[in-house]
């Protein structure tokens, strides 16, 4: 574990919260994400292949989160996988456990849900904004011509009767 690691999980929720702000798992998240994308080959990086690859580093870690028996420091770190997509993943699933407040029943596998709902918004926020970039322009429709309306005629105006 590293030492930045260590320093952390001996604050509390609310500390770690003041630091990282709400958005700390999200971020990881799209780090993950990011990481992904310029990580993979660039002769075969497609959407469809880095999208892939996303969702194996995310059930990987799922999977290994899964298993820890003990919420401990330690275990969390175990069985990481040495590359920056998993890192971030796995600080994430971290991060989300350190900020959740340890009064009121805090549980380990609310983590997973957490996360899980914060990862699939991002999925689909990235898949929509490749849609965005990729689209084909959009035809611009063609202006008809002017149609000539016919001169409105000028209105008299009604001079009160004489009596």
């Amino acid at each position: 574990m590293s030492w930045e690691a260590f320093r952390l999980t001996s604050k509390s929720p609310a500390e770690v919260y003041h630091v990282l702000g709400p958005h700390g798992v999200d971020d990881l998240i799209r780090k993950m994400m990011d990481a992904c994308w310029r990580e993979y080959p660039e002769e075969t990086r497609s959407f469809d292949n880095v999208r892939k690859r996303v969702l194996e580093v995310y059930n990987r870690n799922m999977r290994v989160w899964s298993a820890i028996k003990k919420p401990a420091p330690q275990a969390f770190f175990e069985n990481l996988l040495p590359y920056a997509a998993d890192g971030h993943m796995r600080q994430a699933l971290v991060l989300t456990w350190m900020m959740m407040p340890r009064a009121g029943g805090r549980e380990f596998s609310s983590v997973k849900k957490i996360v899980g709902e914060i990862f699939d918004r991002n999925l689909a926020a990235w898949e929509e904004d490749n849609g965005t970039f990729t689209a084909a322009a959009a035809k611009k429709p063609k202006k008809r011509p002017a149609r000539k309306s016919a001169k409105a005629k000028p209105v008299k105006k009604k001079r009160p009767k004489k009596k």
